[in-house]
């Protein structure tokens, strides 16, 4: 498949959400009459420099410079919102809580949840791609 039709393929940032309120969501222009359901992921990314190989000269292509990755949390007809889905790699360990306040009373151990990360620097006209 060439550049053109690659292109072809891939989703544009149409909308990004007020990050006060939504900092997770965007919205791409691909939907329903696209093929688009809940729960189909993408990988956004703006585009970067140009590359050429300092050894041979030929050009590598332009680097992808990663927003985040998203899964679809509402279908129109030409739209799609897009929720992150990334995680915090630095929020692990256990919660570990005494049942009825006491303190030699029983203990409940939980995995501490991952917390979910908005898209970084995401902005209209970067690209989506289905992953």
């Amino acid at each position: 498949m060439d550049e053109v039709s690659v292109a072809a393929d891939l989703a544009k940032v149409v909308h990004v959400a007020d990050t006060q309120y939504l900092p997770f969501e965007i919205v791409i222009n691909r939907g329903k009459r696209h093929g688009l359901k809940e729960g189909d992921r993408f990988l956004v990314f703006g585009i970067g420099p140009h590359v050429i190989d300092p050894d041979t000269g030929d050009s590598l292509g332009r680097i992808e410079l990663v927003r985040g990755r998203g899964e679809v949390v509402h279908v129109q007809e030409s739209l799609a919102t897009l929720r992150s889905v990334e995680q915090s790699r630095t929020r692990r360990g256990k919660r570990i809580t005494r049942q009825y306040g006491s303190i030699s009373g029983p203990t409940i151990e939980e995995d501490i949840p991952p917390e979910l990360m908005p898209f970084e620097g995401v902005a209209i006209g970067d690209t989506a791609r289905p992953i």
